[in-house]
Parts: structure tokens; sequence; C-alpha cells
């Protein structure tokens, strides 16, 4: 059938796939005809071509929906319209339907059924294989300009990949476990897919070749299995078939066993050639470097390149260089699967996309992210690698765009129509640049085919539970479509140089005692997987122990060292600390110690000056007790004579009260003497005063002594007082002289006796 006539959709349905979605694949290659009918652009016919069909969910019904859209399209030539609700007559379509009979419903509608031809494609024989295969390798070698005797060489080859591949899919069935061992001729052809990478510079003899084709069956077969035993019987299985033929390939054996592996980047990063690997320390230098590089431009990882993890950077680099490669990694948590395809990416220059979980990220999210690298792949033409991890499946439908991406690189709905036609004027130039037709199927082809050139998609998921296996069942795409790479539990090696690498950086730890650690901690890992494997056969219980898991031990090891040394550090610092306090403590004491001898003898000397003080108060206080003794007799003599006086003087008081109105009438009578009775009267006076004054005189001298013994006033002070009481007196009594003199009816001899006394 030529191009021009017939159209060709391929459609994937998965165990998601409903009515509305299958009608809507359907319709988006239709075009509106008159009225309500629908047919493909122009007078072309065509074909759905309908890859596992029995892949969708059958209801509790016992109806698949997508079988039954197509058989009312197939009975009745329409469909309905579900958003007008409206009849859409199909016109010009047929249908080439295609079921997996290990997976899937296994039924098909009988009234389905009917309307096709079955057929049966069994396995192709081995000289149907053999004459395929060995046109293309042929081909290949002599376009090449390989050496001659290689040349010769290829049917060999062919009949040794032949039979090797029918004993490990015959011998290797899968199971529940191994649900992924199923080894078919897409298995086949990826072995000479690397093949075909080989130029005359990586092979120059037949030896050459034997050991690409060893490589290659290793990353096809021996790449997905889960065990040891597993591994050890298929390189029995690739020994034997080499030595059975392929004469004197001892040597390459025994070579092969050492290292055996191609890669794009061995001649160095930046120069794509598959070329066989010297040596692990070369491939060690080269990813140190790569490494060195990515951390310049991206966010740093740390990385431990022991020769397991080697490995995997060259298997997920062979896959992203392959064309439409895209990888499984199953693995636990911890393996290096993220980094170690970021690395392969870097290696490949390509980028790397993981989409941001969010609160409420859905389908409609995930469709704008892919759309946005669809557009960098297949219209900007940059690569890009996908990577998806098992905490970014928030929702399992998820996996419906990822399924489509991987089988057919066309997701339905996934740009607008607008979208649409600017992508395809995008690209027109590209097409006509080509040599092809610029029509808009073209166009679109030619840019779902850049798509899934320049997309990788990289799915690391873990085989823990029975999550990948459902996953595989209801999506096939995500294992017949990828490359598979089994991560498996760290090497001793592997297990001791990542100790190893982590101890490097912790401080004051001596390097043969960081040896001593990382093999110590070596073996607990792998006793601890020990136990965990005679717990599994004992028990039928799991315990899991990942590379996280020893990550983590190391973690916890580096983080308790610290914790210690803190403790250890702050007990030495304390007890330095301790130390020079009672180094200081004991210089202070010797000084203390010094000066209390010099004040001890101060001490002693005051005491003893103390002890004669207190005999001479000793001594005094008797006297001056003695003396208060008497003075308090005195004290007490005093105070009869002071009552005493206290009472001559109120006698006094009454006795002056009684003698004032004499004063007064003396006053009076003063008053009337003239001039010669003046003068006599001061002659008699003083002939009188004289004589009074002289005895009042010698009583106020004996009264004032006797007072000062009383009151302890001096003497002296006491008769200047008495004087001045004297004169007074004298005053008085010279008044009443005169009165006596010039009155003689006045009494005056009580009077004048008061006065002198």
């Amino acid at each position: 059938m030529g191009n021009d006539q017939h159209i060709v959709i391929s459609v994937h349905p998965n165990q998601h796939g409903c009515g509305y979605s299958i009608a809507a694949v359907l319709e988006k290659p239709l075009d509106k005809k008159a009225g309500r009918n629908y047919g493909p652009p122009g007078t072309k016919k065509l074909i759905y071509f309908i890859d596992d069909m029995n892949m969708p969910e059958v209801d509790s019904y016992g109806t698949v929906q997508p079988h039954t859209l197509i058989r009312q399209h197939l009975d009745y030539g329409h469909w309905y319209d579900r958003n007008k609700l409206s009849l859409k007559e199909i016109m010009n379509v047929q249908y080439v339907l295609c079921m997996n009979p290990t997976a899937g419903s296994f039924t098909i509608n009988p009234r389905l059924q009917r309307h096709f031809s079955v057929f049966a494609l069994s396995f192709p024989g081995s000289d149907a294989l053999s004459t395929i295969y060995s046109t293309i390798l042929t081909q290949h070698l002599k376009w090449g300009n390989f050496p001659a005797a290689l040349q010769k060489s290829s049917q060999q080859l062919i009949n040794l990949a032949l039979a090797l591949h029918l004993k490990v899919a015959a011998t290797f069935l899968p199971t529940a476990i191994k649900f992924h061992y199923n080894f078919n001729l897409r298995d086949f052809s990826n072995v000479f897919q690397g093949i075909l990478f080989s130029t005359p510079e990586c092979l120059k003899t037949p030896q050459d070749l034997v050991k690409l084709y060893l490589h290659e069956s290793n990353r096809v077969y021996r790449d997905k299995m889960v065990d040891e035993r597993d591994f050890s019987l298929f390189d029995k299985m690739q020994i034997e078939a080499v030595k059975k033929y392929c004469e004197d390939m001892e040597d390459t054996l025994e070579q092969t066993k050492k290292i055996n592996m191609f890669c794009h980047f061995a001649k160095g990063i930046g120069e794509p050639k598959y070329m066989p690997v010297q040596s692990w320390e070369s491939l060690n230098q080269l990813l140190v470097e790569a490494l060195e590089n990515h951390n310049e431009v991206n966010s740093a990882m740390n990385l431990v390149l022991f020769e397991d993890a080697m490995c995997h950077v060259c298997r997920i680099n062979r896959i992203l260089e392959s064309p439409r490669g895209n990888a499984l990694l199953v693995g636990v948590g911890g393996s290096g699967k993220q980094s170690l395809t970021r690395l392969a990416a870097f290696i490949s220059s390509l980028e790397v996309f993981q989409i941001t979980l969010r609160k409420g990220y859905g389908i409609p999210d995930l469709k704008v992210d892919l759309a946005a690298q669809y557009i960098t792949a297949g219209v900007k033409n940059v690569g890009t690698v996908f990577l998806m991890t098992d905490a970014q499946v928030a929702d399992e439908r998820f996996l419906v765009l990822v399924n489509d991406l991987l089988a057919s690189g066309e997701i339905p709905d996934l740009f607008p129509d607008d979208e649409v036609e600017n992508i395809i004027s995008n690209v027109r130039n590209e097409v006509k640049a080509q040599g092809l037709m610029d029509t808009r199927e073209a166009c679109w082809k030619f840019f779902i085919d850049r798509v899934r050139r320049q997309l990788k998609v990289a799915l690391c998921f873990s085989p823990v539970g029975n999550k990948l296996r459902v996953r595989s069942r209801k999506f096939p795409a995500i294992v017949n479509c990828t490359a598979i790479d089994w991560f498996h539990e760290w090497p001793q090696e592997a297990l001791e140089s990542v100790s190893l690498r982590f101890l490097q950086g912790t401080e004051n730890i001596e390097a043969p005692v960081k040896e001593s650690i990382s093999k110590f901690m070596a073996y607990v890992h792998t006793s601890v997987n020990g136990m965990s494997r005679s717990y599994l056969s004992n028990e039928r219980r799991y315990n899991y122990t990942t590379p996280k898991s020893f990550l983590e031990q190391i973690k916890l090891y580096q983080n308790l060292l610290l914790k210690k040394r803190k403790e250890l550090t702050a007990r030495m610092e304390r007890l330095e600390n301790g130390l020079q306090k009672l180094s200081s403590t004991s210089a202070q004491v010797d000084d203390l110690k010094a000066k209390l001898a010099a004040q001890e003898v101060e001490l002693k000397q005051k005491n003893e000056d103390a002890d004669k003080l207190i005999q001479v108060v000793g001594i005094e206080t008797e006297k001056v007790s003695k003396e208060k003794a008497i003075a308090d007799d005195e004290e007490q003599k005093v105070a009869l004579i002071t009552q005493e006086v206290q009472q001559k003087q109120r006698d006094c008081e009454e006795d002056l009260a009684k003698a004032e109105p004499a004063l007064a009438a003396a006053q009076q009578a003063l008053n009337t003497l003239n001039k010669v009775q003046a003068t006599y009267c001061e002659v008699i006076v003083h002939i009188q005063v004289d004589i009074l004054c002289t005895i009042f005189t010698q009583e106020l001298a004996l009264l004032s002594t006797k007072v000062s013994k009383i009151n302890g006033k001096p003497e002296a002070s006491l008769e200047t007082e008495a004087r001045q009481r004297f004169q007074s007196a004298k005053s008085h009594i010279l008044l009443l002289i005169c009165v006596r003199e010039f009155s003689p009816s006045v009494d005056m001899n009580n009077r004048l006796y008061l006065c002198v006394y």
C-alpha cells in the first residue's frame, strides 16, 4: 500500500482505557465531511492499528468499553458524540487489531471478533531469523569496510546469538517475582542494535566481534536478571555457546572475565565512539572528570564511583545513546538510580527534567509539563531525559500518559488544535529540507518521530512489593518499550569504597583506622543481609536492607562520633579548667598562708596589748566604782538639801508676797522725802547698812561654800552671784530704814529681817 492512499494510526490501549478516551483517539485524525459524515483527509483510507486490544479492563458487567465502541462502528457504521449527543457517521476506515496471549483479559466479545480474520503469529523460525539478521550484520560490516576476516565470521556470530537466545528464552521463564523474564524478538534485535554501534576502529579481529557480542548479550539478557543464581546460570550458558560455535576463544573468555565493557565515551567525554574500555582505572578517571564537570554547572552530586556504579553509568549511557532508547531502572531506595542517570545524561549532553509535585498536581498539570518537553524535543531539537520515580507517581493514571509516550509517542489531547497548527508550521521548513512532502500528516509524523528520538524516558522504580508487577501488567509499554537495568545490592568492594570515601571527610581518625572501620561497616551490612535472607527463608517475612540503610549507618556513625567527640572535648576542657583553677587556687592559698602568718604575729602582739589594757581598765573601773559609790551618797545628801532649799524658797516667796505691800508703801513714802530728810537718811542708812553688810557678807560667804559643794559650781562664781543678790538686798534694806525713820507707824523689823535673810 502506498502512503498516498492510506494513513496508519497506531492506538495503544491500557488498563485505564474507556470508551470516551478511545473515541477521542480515533476521532483525532478524522475530518468533518458533508452533514454528519466524518472520514480521513481527502480520498485516503485510514487504518487503525490497535495494539494490545485485550488490555482494557473488563467491567463488572463483563463488557469492555473500547471493544463495544469498535463493535458499534463495525455493526452500524457510526458512534455518538458524547458532548453534543449527536450521531457521527465514520467512513473509509479499517481496523487491524493485535493481542498478546500472555497478558490482558484473554477474552474478546464474539460479536466483535466475528468482524475480523484471525491469524496466529508464532515466533519466527531459526532459518528466518538467521536470514534476517545475517543480512543486517553483513551489510553493516560490508558498508563499514571492516576487515575481511571479520566479515567472514558474521554467520558464525549469528548462529551463536540465535542459539543463546533460544536457550535463554527456554530457560528463564517468567514467574510472579521475575515477571519481566519474557525474552522475545525485541531482545534479540536489541543485541544487534548494540553491535551496529561498532566501527572499524572498534572491531579489528573476530575475537573483538565475539567480545562485543558478549557485552551486548550481557546488556540485554543479564541486566534484567534479579539474583546470583540466574547470573551464574547465564554465564555458564554463554561460555558453553561460545565454545560450541567459536574456536580458539579461551583467551578471549579469560579477558572478558576481567573487564568487558563498551561505551560511547571510552575515548573521552564529547567524543562519541563506541569503543571498549581498556581498564577500570581509565574508566574511573573519565567518570570522575565527567562528575566534576557536571558539578560545576549543576547541583553537586557526591558520588562514589566504585566498579558496580561505573557499570551502571555505562549501561544507562548505552540506553540513552540508542535510537528511541528508554530505560527502566529497578532498584531499592538509595541505589543511586537518579544520580547515575543524571551523570549518564550529562555525558550524552542531554538535559534532565523531573516533574515537581505540589498540592493538587494532577493529570492536566502533567500534560502541561509533557507538552513543554515535546516542544523542547520536537521543535527545538534539544535532547532531554524525562526522569520519573516512584514517589512522583501521585496518581496511577500518570502512567497512562507515560505508557502512550513509550508505546507510540502520541498522547491524546496533549495539545489544543491551535498549538498543533503552530507545531506543524514550525517544522514545515525542516520537512521540506529533507525532501518530504510538507503535508499536515507528514509534518506531524516528523514532529512525533523527532520527539521519540530526542525525548528519552528513564523510570526509576522499586521492586519492593507487587506494585511494579501490577504496573507492568496494566501498562505493558513500561516493560516492553524500555531497556531494563536491575540494580542489585552493593558488593563488598562497593560497601568498603563508599564507607571509606565518607570517612575520608571525617576528621581526627587515623588512616589505618579509617580503613578498618570501613571494612567493619561493610561486614555489618553484609551480615545483616545474610540474616535477612535467613529470616525470609525461616519466617517468610522480608527485612529490606538497602544501600540507603548503609548510608544511614555511615551518617549515624559520623553523628555519634561527632557527638562523643564534643562530649569528650567538653570534659577535657572542663578537666583542664578544673586543674587550672586548682593550680591558681593553690597559689592563692600559699599567698594567704604567708599573709596569715604575718598577721598572726601582729595579732599576737595586739592580743598582749589588749590584755594589758584590760588590766588597766579593770583597775580604773574599780576606782570609778568607788567614786561612783561616793557620788551616789552625796547625790542623796544633795537631794535632801535640795528639798530643804525648795521648802525655804517657797516660804520666802510667801513672805515676799506679804512684804510687797509694805514695799509699795515705802516707795510712796520715799517719794515724799525732801532734801534735808534725804541727807539725814543717807547718814543713818550708811551706818546701819555697813553693819548689816558686814554680817550679811560673812553669811553669804559661808553659804556659797556649802552650795558649791552641793551643786559642783566654782566658788568664785557663787560669790559673784551672792554679791549681786547682796546689792539688791542692800537697796531694799536702805529703803526699809528710810521708811522706819520717816514712818514710825510701819513695823519694819520683820521686813528688815527678811531682806537681810
